[in-house]
């Protein structure tokens, strides 16, 4: 994980630098900011947090950093047993290095809140100790725009928001309910976000401009193409004559799907390309391509929807192997919306796998997509290949309690 959370580090310190292009100038943000999420990743102490850049008719840098506290430390009594308490001292080892951990992270998020508060046009803090019960709060506005949006101030029992402001910070703590004191269980969870909007005025919708996937495509496919990468496809149809019926998530259809609601569409196509590697250093390697080419495109072509998180990597050993984690997303809302996704898969230390995702309407990805060759109306043909190394049934295990359905509703444009 220290591997990871290094090479995750090196990777923010490039992206952000202003040896850049206009695009990182644009979305530098504040530089405490910056300096703690290398220092959180430096820590290494869970599955890295995300920075993702975004346009929505404003650029936007968003930075997502989550933390946990464990109960506190105490060592193992002595059994008498050399082996065995030779055992329980590496444990009692590890456990207290990722509690010290947990702590360091933990405190520098507050630390930071605490420093950017000085400068504030605005702040809310609230603390609440209490016989090993903890609960923390902070909403900080940094700077105002000279013309445009006007700070907003949400107000609801102890938390605060704020919207419209070039800067926004949030830190909330809150203790785990169902804490049983036990030395590896935690005793609460904290979610900080920090969102930097450089642009005082949305551009129109209307002059959103579609994504140039023919350009990208071609710039990417090189990339995708080197030896030692296989690559297979599946396609998804759905129309008004099948009606999906929402199923627990074992038995479910989808692991992802985004449904349009205004307008609803009437005839749905999802193409996926699933590319896979079994190296871990040649994964790595796609992937560092990719987001240089993914930064480089968003460069030199702007004025498109477009979210890219450059920090997510390949992990293994925690529940994200099992799902998707998204690199590059782009929409386009015309009368049937186009949409584009890029996710990364890990199964294990033996499958990588990079998966583009396009179409018109209802995104679907099926919770068999690693067998599936076609989905249409609930009528599924497998692929024989496929099939070979893996059963649906364990095609649908890679994917088990992630099932998940968004829904998005706006004005379309012609």
């Amino acid at each position: 994980m220290k591997r990871i959370a290094f090479a995750l580090c090196a990777t923010i310190v490039s992206l952000s630098t202003t040896a850049q292009g206009t695009l990182l100038k644009r979305l530098q943000g504040n530089p405490m900011i910056d300096s703690l999420a290398n220092f959180v990743y430096n820590i290494g102490t869970s599955v890295p947090d995300r920075i993702t850049y975004s346009y929505d008719g404003k650029l936007h840098k968003t930075v997502n950093i989550h933390c946990t506290l464990t109960n506190d430390f105490l060592p193992t009594p002595s059994t008498g047993d050399p082996k065995k308490d030779l055992q329980n001292q590496r444990n009692d080892s590890i456990l207290q290095d990722r509690i010290n951990r947990e702590n360091k992270v933990y405190e520098a998020i507050r630390n930071t809140c605490k420093a950017l508060t000085d400068n504030a046009l605005e702040s809310y803090v609230w603390e609440y100790h209490r016989n090993g019960v903890d609960s923390v709060r902070y909403a900080i506005v940094i700077g105002e725009y000279q013309n445009g949006d006007t700070l907003t101030t949400y107000h609801h029992n102890r938390d605060v928001d704020y919207i419209n402001a070039p800067e926004l910070i949030s830190f909330s703590y809150n203790s785990y309910p169902y804490n049983d004191r036990s030395q590896w269980s935690p005793k609460g969870f904290g979610y900080f976000r920090y969102e930097y909007t450089p642009d005082s005025v949305y551009k129109p919708i209307k002059d959103i401009v579609p994504f140039d996937k023919e350009a990208y495509t071609r710039m990417i496919q090189p990339i995708l193409k080197q030896e030692g990468i296989t690559s297979r496809q599946f396609y998804v149809y759905h129309d008004s004559t099948y009606t999906i019926v929402r199923k627990n998530f074992k038995e479910d259809d989808f692991v992802l799907r985004e449904q349009t609601v205004e307008p609803k569409q009437m005839k749905s196509e999802t193409r996926g390309t699933v590319y896979t590697m079994h190296s871990r250093t040649q994964a790595t390697a796609v992937l560092d391509q990719i987001k240089n080419a993914t930064l480089a495109f968003l460069e030199d072509n702007t004025g498109f929807w477009f979210s890219f998180s450059p920090t997510i990597t390949f992990t293994n050993g925690t529940h994200w192997k099992l799902g998707f984690s998204e690199l590059f997303e782009s929409q386009y809302l015309s009368r049937v919306p186009d949409f584009y996704y890029i996710y990364i898969n890990c199964v294990s230390e033996q499958e990588f796998n990079i998966i583009i995702i396009e179409g018109k309407g209802d995104m679907m990805i099926p919770a068999e997509w690693a067998v599936v060759k076609t989905w249409k109306n609930g009528k599924v043909t497998y692929d024989k290949k496929a099939l070979k190394n893996m059963t649906p049934q364990q095609a649908r295990e890679k994917t088990l309690g992630l099932s998940s359905v968004t829904t998005r509703s706006f004005e379309p444009f012609e």
